[in-house]
């Protein structure tokens, strides 16, 4: 009776979770070694390359992400690591596995790299911007997707230059233009439309360059309007949206100053909120100028909006500022301001024609980086 309960030997028993550590361990005894002792010597015969593509090819995918992350850093620019080997590692899930074979591995597949520009994380990004050499398909996913840090490599490589292309990529983004401005101008990446458009996200010292630009594209289109230096008397229009943006502003209502400064500028909703932060005071100022606003209700608008945190001395330069910069200046900022909102699209000047006294139009659309990505993946796999 006994002997009947013994184990059937026929079916071998399955292994418990203590032998399949075991075995883990087994793995960990072997590949992590046999890695050491493969970048300890700079040339292997082929039978070595051979044991070692074998021993990989089946342990790495079991090795868990100590020992990966090791082996990665060990092999990362050893001349002889095999192809497969160098491919695997910079596939891995892991993105601190990944990082050192993307940035060392000279023989990895372009769409491998287009495909970590795209799809990051950031750590994978900056390994492929500092790889020795670079396509162009590469630059150009990076110039797409990368965040700073990873562009800042890019702008710091003394061997890599960036076309037009990808300049011109760089230069539609805001967020780099906030953190890289400087950076870009010192490449001449930046032209007086690029910095008109971006006005809202330079640096403070680029500001005073678009002004000038601006300065400069008013003088050009006066020279070349017969009568353009001409002053106009105020369209009716525009007088009401200036007097509804004082009501609206006395009553800090911020929601509707932002509608109205959208209906009669041709903003985006998300420039008009942007233009009432707090850092875009200046921003607001030459809106407000180029609605034809003068200085007294631009006092007023000011305070109302930003005054209770913005200081005194601000405050003044705000208004002498509105007193220098050109009506046309004005405009032409807020016109480059447009063709960022809606891509490149002829932006209209005359803003006071699109004051709607009730009803909001609503602004255009932007596709958003993620979408972009999208379209990007989906233009490669065709």
């Amino acid at each position: 009776m006994r002997q009947s309960q013994s184990l059937n030997p026929q079916q071998p028993p399955s292994k418990s979770p203590r032998d399949k550590r075991s075995a883990r361990a087994d793995n960990r005894n072997i590949l992590l070694p046999a890695t050491e002792i493969f970048v300890g010597r700079q040339k292997h015969d082929i039978e070595e390359k051979r044991i070692f593509l074998e021993l990989a090819r089946n342990l790495l995918p079991s090795a868990n992400v100590e020992d990966s992350r090791q082996i990665s850093a060990l092999l990362a620019g050893h001349p002889e690591i095999p192809d497969e080997v160098q491919e695997a590692l910079a596939r891995h899930t892991d993105p601190a596995t990944a990082a050192p074979a993307l940035r060392h591995s000279p023989c990895l597949p372009v769409d491998l790299l287009v495909e970590s520009a795209q799809n990051g994380p950031e750590i994978l990004r900056k390994a492929v911007a500092s790889r020795p050499s670079l396509r162009e398909s590469v630059i150009s996913a990076l110039c797409d997707h990368a965040e700073a840090s990873a562009i800042g490599i890019l702008l710091g490589r003394e061997d890599l230059t960036l076309n037009a292309t990808h300049k011109a990529k760089l230069c539609r983004r805001s967020d780099i233009i906030a953190s890289l401005g400087l950076e870009l101008a010192a490449q001449d990446a930046l032209s007086p439309d690029g910095l008109m458009g971006q006005f809202l996200y330079l640096p403070a010292p680029l500001k005073k360059q678009a002004i000038a630009a601006a300065e400069m594209t008013s003088l050009v289109k006066q020279a070349q309007t017969p009568g353009g230096t001409m002053p106009k008397r105020p369209e009716t229009n525009r007088l009401r949206l200036q007097e509804a943006l004082v009501k609206e502003a006395l009553l800090q209502n911020r929601r509707r100053f932002a509608t109205l400064l959208g209906q009669g500028l041709g903003l985006s909703r998300s420039s008009c909120d942007l233009l009432l932060q707090q850092d875009q005071a200046e921003g607001l100022t030459i809106a407000l100028k180029a609605l034809g606003l003068p200085e007294f209700p631009t006092t007023t608008i000011l305070i109302r909006m930003l005054g209770e945190e913005t200081p005194l001395q601000d405050l003044r330069g705000l208004l002498r500022m509105h007193r220098t910069l050109s009506h046309g200046a004005a405009e032409a900022l807020v016109a480059q301001w447009i063709l960022h909102d809606q891509g490149n699209q002829k932006p209209s000047l005359r803003h006071s024609s699109q004051y709607q006294e009730a009803g909001t139009r609503k602004p255009a659309h932007k596709k958003t980086f993620a979408k972009r990505g999208t379209d990007v993946r989906k233009k490669s796999a065709s």
